[in-house]
C-alpha cells in the first residue's frame, strides 16, 4: 500500500471519530485541550455544532456588521459540575493569504473572556500580539469591535487586526443566536 493512500485513510479515520465525537456532544480530544486551557478547573466539555440558517444568517450579519462566512460553527460549553463555566470557538479564516486559527473564550454572560492564537501562517511581522487581542476581554454585544474605534490598529498589520475584529463581531452574535444562555 502507498504512503499516500495510508495518510488518506488515517486522515480519514481521524476527521470521522472527530465527527463521531461531535455527533456524540463531546469534543474532539485537541479540541477539548484548547478549552480546558481556555477555563482552568473545566470538568467536562461539551461540544455543539450549529447550522446557521439563512435568517439566523441575516439577523447576525446585521448586528455584527460583518459577513458571516461559515455556515458550521461548533461551540464547546465548559463546565464545572452542573455550572458553565463558558463558551468557546475554535475558528479559522484567510488573513490575507494564509490562515489563521485562534480560540474566543466567552463568560457565560457572552462577554469575550479571552482570544487565543492557536496558529499563525502568515510572516511573523504580521501576528497580533497578546497585549493587542486583550483589548477584546471583556468586550460584548454592545461593544463595536471596530479597529480604528475601540480596538488599536497593528501598524503593518491591517489585514489581521480587521480580521480578528470582524470574525470576533460575528462570532459573537453567533454565540447569542444560537447557543441561547449567552447574553
Amino acid at each position: 500500500m502507498s504512503q499516500a493512500v495510508l495518510i488518506t485513510r488515517t486522515a480519514v479515520a481521524v476527521a470521522l471519530a472527530a465527527a463521531a465525537a461531535v455527533a456524540a456532544g463531546q469534543a474532539p480530544a485537541k479540541d477539548e485541550a484548547v478549552v480546558r486551557s481556555l477555563f482552568p478547573g473545566t470538568g467536562r466539555v461539551e461540544a455543539k455544532d450549529v447550522i446557521l440558517t439563512d435568517a439566523m444568517v441575516a439577523h447576525i450579519e446585521q448586528l455584527a456588521r460583518a459577513r458571516v462566512k461559515e455556515r458550521l460553527v461548533t461551540f464547546y460549553t465548559a463546565r464545572k459540575d452542573a455550572a458553565v463555566l463558558g463558551y468557546a470557538v475554535i475558528h479559522s479564516h484567510v488573513v490575507r493569504t494564509k490562515r489563521e486559527t485562534f480560540a474566543i473564550a466567552f463568560e457565560p454572560d457572552g462577554r469575550i473572556r479571552k482570544i487565543t492564537v492557536l496558529s499563525f501562517l502568515e510572516p511573523e511581522e504580521y501576528k497580533p500580539s497578546e497585549r493587542w487581542l486583550r483589548q477584546f476581554d471583556g468586550k460584548g454585544a454592545r461593544d463595536r469591535l471596530a479597529v480604528g474605534d475601540d480596538l488599536a490598529p497593528i501598524s503593518g498589520a491591517t489585514l489581521t487586526a480587521r480580521g480578528i475584529a470582524e470574525e470576533s463581531r460575528w462570532l459573537l452574535q453567533a454565540l447569542r443566536t444560537a447557543v441561547g444562555g449567552a447574553r
